[in-house]
């Protein structure tokens, strides 16, 4: 992922930043994966290995958009499927409807 950025003339520290910007949520602190300063964006890769993780990776994305929200004016979500996924319309589609949220699911 950040070797896209790169590649498209993102500057690290400029135009977005890895593993900063925490938010805190009661007495537990979270970390998005990716930040996009002048979007005000928070990016979350999520990798689903097995089947076990499909439910795993849905409930990581709930809580990130409770949490994320309360900092980020949006969050994408990007999920990438070895191959475990069913319906991806299914997955993505009731975390779409939430307004600042984008889910994409890529098949491998």
């Amino acid at each position: 992922m950040e070797s896209l950025l790169i590649g498209h003339g993102l500057q690290k520290g400029i135009d977005y930043d890895r593993e900063t910007g925490r938010v805190k949520v009661s007495s537990k602190e979270v970390i998005p994966d990716f930040i996009f300063y002048k979007l005000n964006l928070a990016c979350e890769v999520k990798l689903i290995k097995d089947k076990v993780r499909i439910g795993s990776a849905i409930d990581e994305i709930n809580a990130d958009i409770k949490s994320y929200m309360t900092k980020y004016s949006g969050i994408i979500f990007i999920v990438y499927d070895l191959g475990f996924i069913r319906d991806e319309n299914e997955f993505i589609s009731s975390f779409n409807k939430n307004e600042g949220i984008h889910c994409v699911v890529i098949k491998n």
